[in-house]
């Protein structure tokens, strides 16, 4: 169980609500060299070039988050989430290496965050399972938290710097998921443990399924707005977003939410879990003490839209690009398409990120 705080220990954070993007920042990753956190490679290349090859990929993934960092602060961006594809197979079972090799250059990047006073988080992969049945997978996702903890461990980075998890599948018994999430977590070495907080999704596990777990030990509840309107249960959401405050009140940590919405479009389940490129609103008064984090396509370009458009913070001139035109772009996931296997793109895996 996660160490509570009383209200003598908790640290006084009275800012304005902060919006934030994931991963990516679309002006940097178009640059000639482009900027960007997640270069990665096969497998296959790693076994063939050895895992220096994976490792520089991760010191130049390294090198150029301070550049996300430095572009955010001169454009009053002070919250992100990094990628977690900087080290590429860190966590892999037979080729996974430590991030000492880099612990100097995290460093760096963690001092020059705290300096600027930035909020970086991580959100591990949806394949992170820690009620999963096979024990493969738990030790799997175990290997990649531990992964995660030590890049934000390694840059100095203080509690609010969290790792974002869901509490994954059902396996036909949402109950006994729970359970063995629960006795899983229970297991987990307190510096990872005191790093995750619960994300509600759309599917499986909505706020008041995960809010018994959150509050029993003392994890925070990441609030997915747009989550919440596709599989939103049955209690009222002001009772719920009241509770949701209190697991971060209670262990000293500023809130985190995250806000999206669907393509122009979408009408079923699978297409409306899409986000659309940018958000037309947002649903926090500005005065709000809340990060927010925005998951659209467009990453940065999202946040600086809203920044103009409710006239929350000066925008540079030329630094918002125009926007693809709004026409439908939804999949039609009923109809059959062909499998075929290719190499996965830098910029995929940030979408998996998102």
């Amino acid at each position: 169980i996660c160490k509570s705080y009383t209200k003598n220990d908790i640290e006084e954070k009275k800012m304005p609500l902060r919006l934030g993007y994931a991963c990516l920042n679309t002006v940097l990753r178009k640059q000639k060299p482009p900027v960007f956190c997640s270069r990665t490679c096969r497998l296959d290349t790693v076994k063939e070039k050895g895992i220096e090859h994976a490792k520089d990929l991760g010191r130049q993934n390294v090198h150029d988050l301070a550049k996300l960092v430095e572009w955010n602060e001169e454009h009053d961006i002070k919250f992100m989430r990094m990628s977690s594809e900087m080290f590429p197979f860190a966590s892999h079972k037979e080729v996974g290496y430590d991030l000492n090799y880099c612990k100097d250059d995290l460093q760096e990047v963690g001092k020059l965050a705290k300096k600027l006073g930035h909020r970086l988080t991580l959100h591990p992969g949806q394949f992170n399972q820690l009620g999963s049945k096979t024990e493969s997978v738990v030790e799997s996702t175990i290997r990649d938290l531990q992964y995660h903890s030590q890049i934000l461990d390694f840059m100095g980075l203080d509690k609010d710097s969290v790792m974002i998890l869901h509490m994954g599948g059902v396996y036909g018994d949402r109950d006994g998921a729970i359970a063995r999430w629960e006795k899983t977590f229970e297991k987990l070495p307190e510096h990872v443990a005191k790093r995750i907080v619960l994300e509600n999704d759309e599917i499986s596990y909505n706020v008041e399924q995960i809010l018994p777990t959150c509050k029993k030990f003392n994890i925070p509840l990441v609030f997915d707005w747009h989550h919440h309107s596709i599989n939103p249960g049955s209690k009222p959401l002001d009772d719920l977003l009241r509770q949701i405050a209190d697991t971060w009140t209670r262990r000293g940590i500023r809130q985190k939410q995250h806000y999206s919405e669907a393509r122009l479009g979408a009408v079923t389940l699978m297409e409306r879990r899409a986000h659309s490129d940018r958000v037309k609103s947002i649903p926090n008064k500005p005065d709000e003490e809340v990060d927010l984090m925005i998951e659209a396509k467009d990453k940065e370009q999202a946040v600086l839209t809203i920044y103009r458009d409710m006239k929350m913070k000066k925008v540079a001139d030329g630094v918002i690009w125009d926007p693809l035109p709004e026409t439908k772009r939804v999949v039609d996931r009923a109809k059959p398409t062909k499998s075929r296997k290719k190499k996965q793109d830098p910029e995929e895996i940030e979408e998996m990120d998102e």
